[in-house]
């Protein structure tokens, strides 16, 4: 058989062949040409520190790169299922077309869809129940309980949806497997719509039916997306080692961190072997409006004997007026009036909050301050600087996760400017690299409280650093972003920040995943028509 000939049978596995084959060859470039350069800043010193320190890949995230990658990428941003569901709706309309005009002829495929559409039909079976589920839980919590219970609990129950939906689907795949394999097993499809005349259906009744499927399907689809994100941000995959040389009074801390008792993707248990596999030893979990973060990771270091400390914090969350605020310290929880429940936390107001936190010996700081123009012609909503000074704050972040410039710059000059203490959070919620910490010099490093902390924190003779791992080299226009483009942006940049073993990885998985493609087409190829008929008719 000619090359011309073969290609024309068989479109489907060129057309994989080729797109498999250029994208080797990027990879080849990206190896030969390509580097990792990793960006350290101080963002209170304003310098670059790059010099002191080295992020370094473990060898265990060389052997999932790609998995590590994605995640690492994806984010909480969701925007790349707007794009997905896009292309998806394009390419059914396509598939659509080419069965309207006869252009699909292969009988093997018409009855292999028997069985993706099964798998499909039951995949909706399984997540719209549960997703259902939650929001009628989520509904009737927050009609008794008030949106405090939203806010404790909608994180787990999305969990416990994912990890049921996907062993089900899981379970489901391997009996399709089987009982496609398996010489005495049959699909019990019906077939008495091809076996015996059908019923007239009118047109109307057509386009009910074809309306009914095209939606299971998007639906499927919508809910297969969104369980797949939040697979992916919350496997803990190895990240990097933050190499450096520190003094023995000397530590590395994070003072703003979530898990999955507010909105975050690793578990407290999670998220303290993630600092320490980075070098970070202090950490303030800090989820929103509960200290249950704190309290399980304490519990856990305890148990294991880590040599890590977890300092107790939350994040005071004030939806409603748009201001979020990191209380440290304190052995009790407090809420903003939005989440003000029967029997729960103390509701207060931000300045309420500030001045119950001081009085009672904790320390209180601004998080990602909302530095938008106001009413009144200056900066800060809905509170200014000023009133948040004049009030009690200890102080305010300058870096929150990567974030330095812009509205930091201002906030940086201010908190010099009157003595408070400059703060950076890495607000990490998911399983990524930490984008950046603080290096502090404690004045006795036995003595690791809160209070000694803050002390040392207070003259703010500490490094505040961001830690950029991907530089943007390309960058989409703004109004992209919010139909998927921010996440392409992304990837190409992860993509063009590889070191070689990083790309080498890439290279290796993409062959395995061609060569699995291979040979699933070759089994479709030679499999016997007429048992395919006697399994699936």
């Amino acid at each position: 058989m000619s090359i011309k000939t073969f290609t024309k049978k068989n479109k489907l596995f060129t057309g994989v062949t080729v797109s498999f084959l250029i994208w080797i060859l990027i990879l080849t470039i990206l190896a030969i040409f390509g580097s990792r350069t990793v960006i350290f800043w101080d963002a209170l010193a304003q310098s670059d520190v790059s010099s002191d320190y080295q992020s370094v890949i473990p060898i265990s995230r060389y052997l999932i790169e790609p998995f590590a990658g994605i995640g690492f990428n994806i984010g909480m941003g969701f925007t790349w299922i707007i794009l997905f569901l896009l292309s998806y709706v394009v390419l059914r309309i396509v598939y659509l077309y080419a069965r309207k005009k006869e252009r699909i002829k292969s009988e093997k495929y018409l009855l292999i869809k028997y069985i993706i559409g099964d798998f499909l039909i039951f995949a909706f079976q399984v997540c719209a129940p549960m997703f259902l589920l939650i929001g009628i839980v989520m509904l009737f919590g927050f009609l008794f309980v008030g949106f405090y219970f939203v806010n404790l609990y909608w994180d787990v129950m999305i969990h416990v949806e994912m990890t049921i939906c996907f062993i089900l689907l899981f379970i489901k795949a391997v009996y399709l497997m089987i009982t496609l394999y398996h010489p005495n097993l049959r699909f019990k499809y019906s077939t008495k719509k091809r076996h015996e005349p059908r019923e007239r259906l009118t047109k109307r009744q057509i386009n009910y039916k074809f309306s009914k499927r095209e939606f299971v399907y998007f639906m499927t689809m919508l809910m297969l997306a969104f369980n797949t994100n939040f697979l992916v941000i919350s496997i803990p995959f190895p990240t990097q080692i933050i190499q450096k040389s520190l003094a023995s009074d000397e530590v590395l801390i994070d003072l703003h961190v979530h898990t999955t008792y507010s909105d975050g993707w690793l578990t407290p248990e999670q998220r303290v072997l993630w600092y320490i596999e980075q070098g970070i030893s202090i950490a303030a979990f800090s989820d929103h409006d509960n200290r249950r973060g704190a309290i399980a990771a304490q519990a856990f270091v305890a148990q294991m004997g880590l040599d890590f400390t977890v300092l107790m914090a939350e994040e005071w969350t004030d939806h409603a007026n748009d201001i979020h605020m990191n209380i440290y310290g304190l052995d009790e929880t407090i809420v903003p009036l939005e989440s003000a429940t029967v029997g729960g936390p103390k509701p207060m107001n931000a300045q309420e909050t500030i001045a119950y936190v001081k009085s009672n010996g904790g320390y209180i700081t601004v998080n990602h301050y909302n530095y938008d123009v106001n009413g009144g012609g200056g900066y800060g909503v809905p509170y200014t600087l000023e009133q948040l000074r004049d009030w009690g704050v200890d102080g305010f972040e300058i870096i929150n996760e990567d974030s330095y410039k812009g509205k930091y710059l201002h906030i940086r000059q201010f908190c010099l400017d009157n003595n408070l203490t400059c703060m950076s959070g890495s607000d990490i919620h998911t399983n990524e690299p930490l984008p950046s910490f603080i290096r502090l010099t404690l004045p006795d490093p036995n003595n690791k409280t809160i209070d000694s902390i803050f002390s040392a924190l207070s003259a703010n003779t500490h490094s505040a650093v961001a830690i950029m791992l991907d530089s943007e080299l390309i960058n989409f226009p703004g109004y992209l972003d919010d139909i998927g483009f921010k996440e392409i942006g992304n990837i190409m940049n992860y993509f063009l920040n590889l070191d070689s073993y990083q790309v080498l990885s890439w290279i290796l998985w993409s062959g395995g995943f061609f060569a699995i493609f291979v040979l699933i087409y070759r089994e479709i190829k030679k499999a016997n028509l007429k048992l395919l008929r006697e399994k699936i008719l």
